[in-house]
């Protein structure tokens, strides 16, 4: 069957209503055709219209009726069609790989965490994320619709190619084009971008940064590396570097990546050191007071392993404040470690949905 039928025979007006329907039951749950009218503000004749559409799509199903408040017929519930289809969320970092498998209401089916060895070369990374997908999947039924890719390096998120930048620490993964070698394996659209705009995404969709149109979002780990998101949209830049921001050099020989692990910050942490004066901390500081006067976000959103560390935070903001002549919120991320695997989940389940003619309103994209 052609998923994008339904798409060519619905009229502009109804695919704008049938998304208002769809996002309505993602976001509350089962619902009545009189409560998705309430919500959206839709008349209760064009959502009525819109349920036949859906239903005939498979995207939603009946379930059962609501008991009625007063006397008459009871409504009906309609829910989405978790049995429609999967999506699949993959984070390529340096040393692990996070998977998460998710059918159509958003219920979580599999997730796993595998390590990265560090022996692996080009054909044994690209060959074990085909094999932990066909895993993940080899017990399910329903067909999958669409893969999400978030991997640790620059890469343009239209073409799939890596970007090779200099002092790169995860050198294995150049030249693995992941967007034609799954999409060509497992016959499904697939969607890439680096870790931290996934990350970024996810903070604006369902973490700190939900209201917030210009932020940047901020990794700390083994590279370091933002996403900026302005006038609420990811800026990625010509090729998709935007924001790799541990590859400035902040003196002839360093750049800041370098200038960190040389500074032995993540042992200072380690050993709950004292941060005052801490080189890294200070060189951290003077960098994003940079971006903050290029830019102008309202809130930086710190994530990752560094940030775990109680004194990390605190010193960047005791650090930061005096450098700063435009305010700027510093926050640490809801979820440092899984923000990259949150935001490609969201990613791969609209792209998913596509297909059906009901990505997300203009208001959530």
């Amino acid at each position: 069957m052609n998923n994008n039928i339904f798409t060519q025979r619905a009229a502009p007006l109804a695919l704008m209503t049938d998304r208002q329907f769809f996002h309505c039951l993602k976001t509350y749950g089962p619902m009545t055709r009189a409560d998705i009218a309430k919500k959206t503000g839709i008349s209760r004749p064009t959502i009525s219209e819109s349920a036949q559409r859906l239903e005939s799509s498979g995207l939603v199903v009946e379930t059962c009726r609501a008991k009625p408040k007063k006397q008459g017929r009871a409504g009906v519930i309609y829910e989405i069609n978790a049995h429609k289809g999967l999506t699949m969320a993959i984070a390529i970092g340096v040393k692990q790989i996070q998977l998460r498998l998710t059918d159509l209401s958003l219920k979580v089916i599999r997730e796993h965490c595998f390590s990265i060895d560090p022996a692996w070369q080009q054909d044994d990374l690209s060959e074990a994320v085909i094999r932990f997908i066909r895993l993940a999947t080899q017990d399910q039924s329903p067909p999958l619709l669409a893969i999400g890719v978030s991997v640790a390096v620059p890469v343009n998120s239209q073409t799939g190619d890596i970007h090779a930048l200099p002092y790169s620490k995860f050198t294995v993964i150049h030249g693995i084009n992941f967007k034609q070698v799954l999409s060509e394996t497992f016959g499904c659209p697939v969607i890439i971008d680096n870790d931290v705009n996934w990350a970024a995404l996810a903070e604006k969709t369902i973490g700190i940064a939900r209201g917030v149109a210009n932020f940047v979002f901020i990794y700390f780990g083994e590279g370091i590396g933002a996403g900026v998101y302005m006038d609420n949209y990811v800026i990625r830049g010509v090729a998709g570097i935007s924001g790799e921001i541990g590859h400035i050099m902040v003196n002839p020989t360093e750049n800041l990546q370098d200038f960190v692990t040389n500074h032995k910050l993540q042992k200072a942490l380690e050993n709950n050191e004292e941060l005052t004066n801490h080189p890294a901390i200070k060189q951290i500081c003077q960098t994003l007071a940079t971006i903050a006067a290029t830019l102008n976000p309202e809130m930086f959103v710190l994530g990752g392993p560094m940030t775990k560390f109680d004194q990390f935070i605190p010193a960047i903001v005791k650090e930061i404040t005096p450098l700063l002549f435009n305010s700027v919120n510093v926050v640490p991320s809801n979820a440092p470690n899984y923000a990259p695997l949150n935001g490609v989940e969201a990613g791969a389940y609209e792209l998913a949905l596509l297909s059906f003619g009901v990505p997300a309103p203009a208001s959530e994209e």
